[in-house]
C-alpha cells in the first residue's frame, strides 16, 4: 500500500524509510514465527502448548524435547518482539499522517500512543465468531481489503474439509488477519500459519469470497491424520 506524503519533503521521505525499515523488520520475524509452527505442527510434535510427557509422566518418545523448549521459547520472544515493532508501525504511521496533513485533527494526537480508529470487522475471535454487522451498508473492500489468498487444495476429512472451506475460496479475513495489514500477502500468509498454531483447538472466523458471495465459517486448527494443523493450502492472490 502507498504511504501518505509520497512526493512530500525530506522529513517525510524519512519517515516512509522508517516504516518500511519497520514492516520488513516485522515481516522477518513473522517468517521466522512461521517456521517454528510449522515444525511445532509435525505428527507427533506437541505443538506450542501441548504437554512434553505422556500420560504416564515421561517423556514424548522420538521427540527432541530440548528442541521444542528451545522452539517455544523463541517463538515467545517473537511474538513479544512482534507486538513492540507493531506498535512502532502505529505511532510511525501516524507520525507520518501528521506530518503529511492527511488526516483531519490528527496534529493533535499524542504520537507515541495513537489511539486505533474504530472501524467495522468482519470477525472477532476473541468473541468466537462474527459481530453481527450488516455487510449490505457497509463497504467491506474499504475496511478489510480484497481477498489476500486462495486455497488450492483441501484435504478429505481435514479440519478445513470439516468447516466448510473449499477449493477456490479467496480468503478475505482469517481470524483478525486481513490484506490490509500491510507487508503484502507474502507477510499476510506466516500470519496466518502463526495464527493457527498459536489458536490450536480453538474456533476460528474465517471470511471467504466465494462465487461472488461473502460467506463466514469458523474453523479449528487440530491435530488430525494429515500434515499440518488445517489441512488445505493457500497460495497469495496476485
Amino acid at each position: 500500500h502507498p504511504l501518505p506524503g509520497a512526493g512530500m519533503d525530506a522529513p517525510c521521505a524519512a519517515m516512509r524509510d522508517r516504516i518500511n525499515a519497520l514492516y520488513a523488520e516485522r515481516q522477518s520475524m513473522e517468517t521466522e514465527m512461521a517456521a517454528i509452527a510449522q515444525r511445532l505442527s509435525k505428527p507427533g510434535i506437541p505443538g506450542l502448548k501441548g504437554p512434553l510427557v505422556d500420560a504416564e509422566g515421561f517423556p514424548i518418545p522420538g521427540v527432541d524435547l530440548y528442541a521444542v523448549r528451545a522452539d517455544r521459547g523463541r517463538y515467545a520472544v517473537l511474538r513479544n518482539d512482534h507486538v513492540a515493532v507493531t506498535s512502532k508501525v502505529e505511532g510511525a504511521m501516524a507520525e507520518l499522517h501528521a506530518a503529511a496533513g492527511v488526516q483531519a485533527g490528527i496534529a493533535r494526537v499524542t504520537i507515541g500512543s495513537p489511539p486505533e480508529p474504530k472501524r467495522p470487522r468482519l470477525d472477532d475471535t476473541e468473541s468466537g465468531g462474527s459481530v453481527g454487522m450488516d455487510t449490505t451498508d457497509v463497504n467491506i473492500d474499504a475496511t478489510i481489503g480484497p481477498p489476500f489468498a486462495v486455497i488450492d487444495e483441501v484435504t478429505e476429512g481435514s479440519p478445513a474439509a470439516a468447516a466448510g472451506l473449499r477449493l477456490g475460496d479467496q480468503i478475505i479475513s482469517f481470524g483478525g488477519v486481513t490484506g490490509n495489514d500491510g507487508g503484502g500477502a507474502a507477510a499476510t500468509l506466516p500470519r496466518v500459519a502463526a495464527l493457527l498454531a498459536e489458536r490450536e483447538g480453538t474456533a476460528i472466523a474465517v471470511w471467504v469470497l466465494r462465487r461472488g458471495e461473502r460467506t463466514q465459517t469458523q474453523v479449528t486448527p487440530r491435530r488430525w491424520e494429515g500434515r499440518g494443523l488445517l489441512g488445505c493450502h493457500m497460495r497469495p492472490k496476485p
